[in-house]
C-alpha cells in the first residue's frame, strides 16, 4: 500500500502538533486514503515525518506529525552529467535515474545533443524535471531528491567536475573497461567520503574535439559494453554500476 508522500512545506516545527498541508491532498485522495491512516512525509532533505491523517478537505489535508527521523547523506556523492535527449525520453530517463543514488544531474548541451528554444521553454522544463525527481524520490523511498540544475555547456560542466575525486566520461572507443577500472580501484575509498562524476555522450556520441577537451581537464574515458548502446540505456548502466561499487557493504 503507497503511504509515501512529498511535501512542499516546511514542518519541522510541527513536530508532535497538527498542520493542514495543501501539497499532498490530491495524491492523498488519489490513493484513497482516510482519517486515521499512516502515512510518511519526505521533503527531499533528509527527513521522513511519521504522520497520521486527521481530516481530509477539498483544498488541504491535516495531519498529526507523530514522529521524525533525519538521514545523513552516503559516503560517494555521484554527480551525473546527461546529455540533452528529445522531451518524453528526457523525461522518462530523468525519473529512473532519479530514483537512484545519484546527488546532482547536470543537462548538458554538447555538439550532439538538442538544444532548448528559449528562457521560457527551460523555466517549463526545470519546474517539470523538479516534479519528477521528487516523485521519483518518494517513489524509491529515498531521503534526498536528487537536484536537477539548469542545464550548461559542455566545457562548462568540464569545468565543474575539475573538483571532482573521480571524473569518468564513456565512450566506446576506451581502451579500459568500466569493470576493470572498479576492480582497480582501492577498497579504502569506501570509507571515505569522495565525489564521482560521470559523462554520458549524446546519440552520436561525443566529438573527437570534445573527447579531446575532457582529456585536457583530467576525465577519465571508460569503455562500458563491446556493444553501442543509447543515451538512455547507457545513463542507466553506467549509473547502476557505479551505485553498486560506491555504496558496497
Amino acid at each position: 500500500m503507497h503511504n509515501r508522500f512529498y511535501i512542499e512545506e516546511e514542518v519541522s516545527h510541527y513536530l508532535g502538533k497538527e498542520i493542514s498541508l495543501n501539497s499532498i491532498t490530491n495524491h492523498i485522495k488519489a490513493f484513497r486514503k482516510k482519517v486515521d491512516d499512516e502515512i510518511k512525509l519526505y521533503d527531499g532533505l533528509g527527513n521522513v515525518y511519521f504522520a497520521k491523517v486527521i481530516q481530509i478537505s477539498k483544498k488541504f489535508t491535516k495531519v498529526e506529525l507523530i514522529s521524525k527521523e533525519t538521514f545523513t547523506k552516503r559516503n560517494a556523492q555521484i554527480t551525473l552529467f546527461l546529455p540533452l535527449i528529445t522531451s518524453h525520453l528526457m523525461d522518462q530517463l530523468l525519473s529512473r535515474l532519479c530514483e537512484m543514488e545519484i546527488s546532482k544531474i547536470f543537462p548538458v548541451i554538447t555538439e550532439r545533443s538538442i538544444n532548448l528554444k528559449d528562457d521560457k521553454e527551460l523555466y517549463h522544463k526545470l519546474l517539470k524535471w523538479n516534479k519528477i525527481s521528487n516523485g521519483a524520490c518518494v517513489l524509491a523511498g529515498k531521503a534526498f531528491s536528487t537536484i536537477i540544475n539548469k542545464p550548461i555547456s559542455l566545457k562548462d560542466s568540464f569545468g565543474l567536475a575539475a573538483n571532482l575525486d573521480i571524473k569518468l566520461i564513456a565512450s566506446p572507443n576506451a581502451k579500459m573497461y568500466l569493470k576493470d577500472y572498479l576492480m582497480s580501484m582501492s577498497k579504502d575509498i569506501l570509507s571515505e567520503n569522495f565525489s564521482i562524476g560521470l559523462f554520458i555522450g549524446p546519440e552520436g556520441d561525443f566529438s573527437d574535439r570534445e573527447l579531446k577537451l575532457s582529456e585536457e581537464f583530467g576525465l577519465i574515458p571508460i569503455k562500458l559494453s563491446n556493444y553501442i548502446m543509447s543515451t538512455f540505456v547507457a545513463s542507466i548502466y553506467f549509473v547502476s554500476n557505479i551505485t553498486c561499487f560506491a555504496f558496497a557493504g
